[in-house]
């Protein structure tokens, strides 16, 4: 038997009752990009602001999408931003600095991952 403690990539899905039909599959900031729960995460939960509103999560590293929240100034992979002296959302350098830094340059360690767009604009229709 192995202790949860010492393995790094046991999931810890944010939702608590595992009769739950979606158990597994969606967090807070995270939903699964399949019909099972992602497999790899990162070992210590964070949190990504200072809001009383948001938690720490454990955060995905495969087979999921997640959702930087707007308030947000760290990487939830990284303490890149964690010494910043500010505290001003920086939403779209996050989403930028995953894409570029885990998704792109370690595809093999983050396979599946993906971040929600910042705005989502509406599909352009030809006028008539």
């Amino acid at each position: 038997m192995t202790d949860a403690s010492s393995t790094s990539s046991v999931s810890q899905p944010t939702v608590t009752t595992p009769e739950h039909p979606y158990y597994g599959l969606y967090g807070h900031y995270w939903k699964a990009s399949r019909d099972v729960p992602p497999i790899k995460w990162l070992p210590k939960n964070k949190k990504l602001c200072a809001c009383d509103d948001h938690q720490a999560s454990q955060w995905p590293m495969d087979h999921a999408v997640i959702t930087i929240p707007p308030c947000a100034y760290k990487c939830p992979y990284c303490p890149k931003f964690d010494a910043l002296d500010t505290t001003d959302p920086q939403v779209v350098k996050l989403r930028a600095h995953i894409k570029r830094n885990y998704l792109k340059k370690m595809p093999d360690e983050f396979p599946g991952l993906t971040v929600t767009p910042g705005r989502v604009t509406k599909p352009r229709v030809p006028n008539p």
